[in-house]
């Protein structure tokens, strides 16, 4: 990784340090993406920066107006490892996620916020134009990501698209039920839902030995259900066992996914 273009950022709290790719070109937009458990921004940044394309060029050299921000999590207690580990919050089973759920509130609350304020920051650096910012993550990561999108503060305007891979939906009973009842709080005026602006992309293993597909067929449905416009894919054979962006073929399709949305504003 050249550090010449890194810039990594010390985080408020507890929370780690960003890790920061600046735009090779004016910039246009940004994308703040988020590990998975065990990982940093860094790490995570130079993974997925890695995983290619079909044309052997990664996501940054594609979107060369794009600024990546890659955030770390906190380093948390982990009931199921009996040690503390990055995480961003804490889950102790991913085969039942209901599971000793009163142990994943306190981290979710406080990543979720972590998150926004950081969506806020580089919001108002792509002249307070949400549409230009996107929202990604994998697994832990992207749980965090659909929790944050659920709960952006500003209800009034979409972002520019969210993406993400090999993930499930914390409390997604609950979530459900809000959803349907139309009870959720990112309404906006007159009973208008402006989160239907924002385009989701999500892609899962049917292979991933970490989370199971049918966690994110549920967390993809329930999205469906509350106005997101979904697009869900399925693969097999990725890295880590299932547990990873398939290359090329996911990496195709959410820079297509990217692309789409930024000629579309």
């Amino acid at each position: 990784m050249d550090h010449t273009d890194a810039n990594p950022e010390e985080a408020s709290g507890s929370f780690g340090q960003s890790y920061i790719l600046q735009p090779q070109s004016e910039h246009t937009h940004t994308a703040i993406v988020l590990h998975g458990r065990g990982s940093c921004g860094e790490e995570f940044a130079e993974d997925f920066l890695a995983s290619t394309l079909s044309d052997g060029r990664n996501l940054r050299d594609k979107m060369p107006g794009w600024r990546w921000v890659f955030p770390s999590s906190r380093e948390l207690w982990s009931s199921a490892f009996r040690q503390r580990m990055p995480a961003w919050f804490e889950a102790h089973s991913l085969t039942d996620p209901t599971a000793r759920q009163n142990l994943q509130v306190d981290g979710l609350r406080e990543s979720v916020g972590y998150v926004l304020e950081i969506m806020e920051e580089e919001s108002k650096r792509l002249g307070g134009n949400p549409q230009r910012l996107v929202l990604g993550g994998i697994s832990q990561g992207g749980a965090v990501g659909m929790w944050a999108l659920l709960c952006q503060r500003d209800a009034t305007m979409g972002l520019g698209g969210f993406f993400a891979a090999s993930t499930w939906l914390p409390f997604a009973a609950d979530v459900e039920d809000f959803l349907v009842q139309k009870t959720w709080p990112t309404k906006g005026p007159e009973n208008t839902e402006p989160k239907d602006a924002t385009p989701v992309f999500m892609g899962h293993g049917t292979d991933d030995a970490y989370v199971d597909v049918e966690l994110g067929r549920q967390a993809a449905h329930i999205l469906a259900q509350g106005g997101w416009k979904v697009e869900w894919n399925e693969y097999v054979g990725a890295e880590e066992e299932g547990h990873w962006f398939k290359v090329p073929d996911e990496m195709d399709a959410i820079c297509e996914f990217l692309v789409q949305g930024a000629s579309n504003e």
